[in-house]
């Protein structure tokens, strides 16, 4: 095969490398917090490395996909990717073996993944790097490639830094209205809140958004008319029952096990306002104002 098909069909294995490295990175950087939580709980490495390392490979990831998809130095970002995957591959095939690994995301909010759909999804990606490599001898890239490269580098070091600050909470974390609730588990409290109209707050220690929202919440219970109230702390139920001390709320508090309830945000407070178990409205970040509130009942 001749170069003149040679190339082409390494551009096209690398362009589906980049969709696979765009969408892990994407997820990670929009949660970095997630990650660096994802990371420690395989204890691999020491948790202090944790940040470091999210960063580190998110940035990889996105240079890798903005190299693949401008074809520039394809040898070495084929190369290097084959490594990447075999890294991800091995950690994550300890991890499995060791019992960190059961039932997670395994790097990324991509919950519905297992870890053996990651490690036959890194295969995949490992074996397409391996064919481009080999179809790409003698490739020089273009002066326009470089161009192409360089905005695209870019982007990759802003969504890197600052790909949590970006508000598309119910992207990353795939909920918006319509996105039904009624399996979310808690404890605690003894009204379910897959009936009727609910405002499901969920809360954390060392959160002053939370704190300040406190006073909203016990308005909307003092209402009346409005909705039912209920906290979800992500803890034991000990330590829910000492955020509750603090707050005297006027509503209860349940709690689940932090893993369970960090599925539903991204940084806290969240809000939720539910009809059935289903979503009417969310608030992300922060307690909505009692009018808010008002207006998304109505």
């Amino acid at each position: 095969m001749g170069s003149k098909w040679r190339w082409p069909v390494a551009y096209v294995l690398g362009l589906y490398a980049a969709a696979v490295l765009v969408v892990a990175a994407f997820f990670k950087a929009g949660d970095p917090g997630l990650f660096i939580d994802q990371i420690t709980a395989h204890q691999i490495t020491p948790p202090s490395w944790s940040p470091v390392l999210a960063y580190f490979f998110v940035a990889v990831e996105f240079l890798a996909a903005a190299a693949f998809i401008a074809f520039v130095w394809p040898r070495l970002v084929f190369s290097g990717t084959i490594l990447l995957m075999l890294g991800f591959i091995g950690t994550t095939a300890y991890a499995w073996a060791m019992g960190y690994a059961e039932d997670c995301g395994c790097f990324g909010r991509l919950v519905e993944r297992g870890p053996q759909e990651v490690i036959i999804e890194d295969a995949a990606v490992a074996i397409a790097c391996a064919l481009g490599l080999a179809l790409t001898r003698g490739y020089r890239a273009r002066r326009w490639q470089w161009a192409v490269a360089a905005p695209l580098v870019v982007l990759s070091v802003v969504l890197t830094i600052f790909g949590a600050a970006l508000p598309i909470d119910g992207f990353i974390v795939g909920l918006g209205p319509g996105s039904d609730l009624s399996d979310i588990a808690l404890q605690g409290v003894r009204e379910p809140v897959d009936e009727g109209l609910v405002l499901l707050a969920i809360v954390g220690p060392e959160c002053p958004e939370c704190d300040a929202g406190v006073e909203v919440l016990k308005a909307v219970v003092s209402e009346k008319t409005g909705p039912r109230v209920v906290a979800a702390y992500p803890g034991t139920r000990g330590e829910a029952q000492t955020w509750r001390m603090k707050h005297l709320p006027n509503f209860p508090i349940a709690n689940s096990a932090p893993r369970a309830l960090r599925q539903y945000y991204r940084r806290l407070p969240a809000v939720f306002l539910l009809r059935d178990g289903v979503i009417q409205h969310v608030w992300w970040g922060s307690v909505p104002r009692l009018d808010q509130v008002a207006h998304a009942c109505s």
